[in-house]
């Protein structure tokens, strides 16, 4: 008498719950009419079929039937697409199960691997179940083109923004009403508090710093993982500094995602230009693209000049000097020479040229001229006394 194991999965969380326990009693009863014993089964609720890493439960079925002895003679399902939809891991499957004397077989579908021909079977069924996929993808993705081109929300989530179901008679017979976008106008408060920061001088840190000191809600803060969250990071300041939509800019189908076939994890790679699909949603702005004393040639005007933190700002004419080991000094001597009053390693202060190296109290270059963001040319004894007198200033 076979013993056997019974293996269910459904895809995603749309489907019914009891799509699991309906394709267990469908393998039950084929069992039953084959006199069949069943040992166990094993099963993935809202899963996708590519990729093995994510399920628990398809890993648990092929370590038992790895094991020596195998526990049972077949593994039963209603369909092979529950297995996987990946034609390879399908036939890699295939390859270990036949080392131990395992089948597989689906009720549905009428396949054995054990039968004359049950490799050709399995295999032009798992291509069919893996094309079954593409289509499916290029069919989500042409929705999700019309959904952005209609000014809809295509998906994911964008801090300082909700979404608002439109009304329901165009929603039709889709399981979900497409959604708009509009301001949320606590967050956007948040938005704007950290451009204006940004562009008085605060580095991406102090304003995180400065954020999370005050409690300010963080993005995410509602979803599963916003519990295991410490709140802001450097890296959400950077983010939504370098987010056109808060300028009305909004930009679609920058990247594509293709599942990777070892982890199951969606990894995203970038499309070509003109795939992209670019909108101005003026009432979407959160942010005023000419404000702070930015240029209205474009959205990469706001960004710092060069690198990050005061002394970009200084190099620019943005900000005067808070402290003198912050200001910027230019060379006389090299041609690209750049200065910062720094502590040197045998303990005294004086700026460094990066064109001709150190020049300070010990250098023989002593008589170099320097200038700060100005221009002029200062002798190198009165720089100090210089950025002293343009701190005094604030």
């Amino acid at each position: 008498m076979k013993r056997i194991v019974i293996y269910a999965r459904y895809s995603t969380d749309l489907q019914s719950p009891a799509s699991i326990e309906d394709q267990i009693q469908l393998c039950r009863a084929y069992a039953d009419r084959q006199g069949w014993v069943v040992v166990a089964t094993h099963h993935d609720a809202a899963l996708s079929g590519f990729g093995v890493e994510q399920r628990p439960g398809y890993q648990q079925l092929v370590a038992a039937a790895g094991a020596t002895p195998p526990g049972f003679d077949t593994i039963v399902v209603e369909d092979l697409s529950r297995l996987t939809r990946d034609t390879g891991e399908l036939l890699r499957l295939y390859h270990r199960l036949r080392l131990k004397g395992i089948d597989i077989v689906g009720v549905s579908d009428g396949i054995a691997s054990g039968q004359q021909g049950g490799k050709v079977h399995l295999t032009v069924k798992g291509l069919v179940n893996e094309l079954y996929l593409d289509d499916l993808r290029d069919k989500t993705h042409r929705g999700l083109v019309g959904c952005a081109s209609r000014g809809l929300s295509a998906g994911g989530r964008i801090f300082g923004y909700r979404t608002v179901p439109v009304e329901a008679a165009r929603r039709g017979a889709k399981h979900t009403a497409p959604a708009r976008f509009e301001i949320h106008p606590e967050e956007a408060a948040i938005v704007q508090r950290i451009f204006r920061d940004y562009a008085a001088g605060q580095s991406m840190q102090a304003i995180a710093f400065a954020l999370n000191r005050e409690g300010v809600h963080f993005p995410a803060q509602e979803t599963q993982r916003g519990p295991h969250r410490r709140g802001w990071a450097v890296s959400s300041v950077r983010v939504i500094l370098r987010n056109e939509k808060y300028a009305g800019v909004w930009v679609w189908n920058k990247r594509r995602f293709i599942k990777d076939p070892d982890t199951g994890r969606r990894r995203a790679l970038p499309r070509p230009a003109e795939e992209w699909i670019r909108q101005e949603h003026p009432e979407l702005r959160i942010v005023d693209a000419d404000s702070g004393g930015r240029s209205s040639s474009g959205w990469r005007s706001w960004r710092r000049p060069t690198g990050s933190g005061q002394a970009s700002l200084l190099a620019a004419g943005r900000m005067w000097p808070t402290r003198p080991i912050s200001s910027p000094a230019f060379c006389g001597v090299a041609v690209a020479g750049r200065g910062w009053w720094r502590r040197r390693p045998h303990g005294r202060r004086g700026p460094r040229c990066t064109g001709t190296g150190s020049i300070g109290a010990d250098s023989p270059r002593r008589k170099g001229r320097w200038s700060v963001r100005t221009g002029q040319g200062i002798a190198r004894s009165d720089l100090k006394e210089h950025c002293l007198r343009s701190s005094a200033k604030l």
